[in-house]
């Protein structure tokens, strides 16, 4: 085999295996969602107020990013699953990491409100 045709060959088995992964781990994470908040989970939309006042998530609160840190009794206790997402999940993945810096060790960035569960 000429090296451009092995060169091509692992390159194609590279993207079909990042495709199939993407399709898992999107899969796995939605799973993840749909169960935490069966068990009760604290979902948090960290979107603005105007943004959650637009629509929001079935159960959720609203505490916008800026200011998790300053409301963080409203989280309660740091082993409590907890659930956030934004517009895109940019925002959510923020406020994942303000809350796992605080010590909280059971938070889900599920990402954007458009692929939180039915």
């Amino acid at each position: 085999m000429k090296p451009f045709n092995k060169m091509c060959g692992l390159v194609m088995c590279i993207i079909i295996f990042s495709l199939f992964r993407c399709g898992i781990g999107a899969s796995n994470k939605n799973s993840t969602v749909k169960k935490w908040i069966s068990e009760g989970a604290l979902i948090v939309d960290v979107r603005t107020p105007e943004e959650f006042n637009a629509g929001n998530y079935k159960n959720s609160i609203n505490v916008p990013l800026n200011d998790i840190e300053k409301n963080l009794e409203i989280f309660g206790d740091k082993n409590r699953t907890i659930i956030v997402y934004c517009r895109s999940g940019n925002r959510s993945g923020k406020a994942k990491k303000i809350l796992e810096k605080h010590g909280y060790n059971k938070v889900l960035d599920a990402g954007a409100f458009s692929s939180m569960p039915d």
